[in-house]
């Protein structure tokens, strides 16, 4: 078992972090309550990102444009939290210094950022009284506790291991680790609560690892299986009891399960390999019967989001809205004009 070290007695960081909220400048408020659709342009070159709103038909409403390097990642879905919608910009590529989280108020479009202490930031949980983060430098991940109430900073360091992804549920934190310094591959969920008390461990190495995004109902945690311990593509996704911390596997027969979404008594998973940029299908899974049907798609499926009964499909090039219930029929497309310096990161749906 890797030891998990609390620094110091779990340390404080005694001094208080201030967090600054910034007016959305630059924008447009004319069809605000139109918005329903972000899609976040950035750079790892200069401090400038934009995220480019729609309205649920994919009509221009207008665009924010941030002094952010990094921001958002293919990798990590925005966190949506009451009201607010969580980011990391990262900073510039060659550095990844800038130490801190951002969110954005769904009503008026306003910028709160929360510092932390360390650098190349990762992913993001949120809970009613705090916001997590992750990192790892020289090989030791180290989880990081914001208060809400007192603006205290606590860290908890996990050893020799790389967490790729955090998630908060229901007083729960669940991070999900590899340790590829043994022997074999050993591939970890940490349950702690919301203190960072550790409750239980759970060893998923025969299932794999890759776990960078989540999905819940009432009673489930899905995650994905991004690569397998023999360092295979990945066909599962998890089913974690959060009541019991059981863990299920289910295999949909496809590789590289990516987004996970709700949608009514089903699952749509989206199939893509985030590294190579490859792949275009969707899985559906029926969580009663737990049968699967997997649909291609016309564009590569990086990002995904649902609004009302439409499937979003977004990647570097364009974004398609397809009918969940008309078999996803392609209802419209729009292509993305970006440019030579940027990237597409992510998207945000506001439900």
């Amino acid at each position: 078992m890797k030891s998990i070290v609390y620094i110091i007695g779990m340390i404080v960081i005694l001094a208080i972090i201030n967090w600054h909220r910034y007016e959305a400048e630059d924008f447009n408020y004319q069809g605000i309550e139109e918005i329903k659709i972000g899609v976040i342009e950035t750079t790892a070159n200069e401090h400038k990102s934009c995220i480019h709103w729609y309205d649920e038909n994919l009509n221009k409403i207008s665009e924010q444009k941030l002094q952010y390097a990094m921001l958002g990642s293919p990798f990590h879905n925005p966190v949506y939290y009451n009201n607010e919608i969580y980011l990391i910009p990262q900073g510039l590529g060659n550095r990844k210094d800038s130490k801190k989280v951002i969110s954005l108020n769904r009503e008026d479009f306003n910028i709160t950022e929360y510092p932390f202490n360390n650098i190349a930031l990762n992913d993001i949980a949120v809970s009613e009284d705090y916001i997590y983060t992750i990192n790892t430098l020289n090989g030791n991940t180290h989880i990081s506790k914001l208060s809400r109430r007192d603006s205290r900073l606590e860290e908890v360091v996990i050893e020799d291991e790389y967490i790729s992804g955090i998630v908060a549920i229901k007083g729960k934190l669940y991070a999900f680790s590899s340790n590829m310094q043994t022997s074999s591959p050993k591939f970890y969920i940490y349950i702690y609560n919301e203190e960072l008390d550790l409750l239980d461990i759970r060893d998923i190495t025969k299932y794999g690892t890759g776990q960078y995004k989540f999905s819940n109902d009432e009673n489930y945690l899905y995650a994905n299986v991004m690569v397998t311990k023999d360092e295979k593509p990945g066909t599962m996704i998890l089913k974690i009891s959060i009541e019991t911390n059981e863990i299920e596997a289910i295999d949909i027969n496809e590789e590289f399960p990516n987004d996970i979404l709700q949608y009514k008594d089903k699952i749509i998973i989206t199939n893509h390999d985030l590294i190579m940029y490859e792949g275009n299908k969707i899985t559906i899974l029926d969580k009663n019967t737990q049968e699967t049907e997997t649909i291609e798609l016309d564009r590569k499926t990086e990002f995904a989001g649902i609004i009302g009964n439409l499937l979003i499909i977004g990647n570097q090039e364009n974004i398609g809205l397809y009918s969940i219930e008309n078999r996803f029929e392609l209802v419209k497309e729009i292509f993305i004009d970006k440019s030579n310096e940027s990237y597409i990161s992510n998207i945000i749906v506001l439900n």
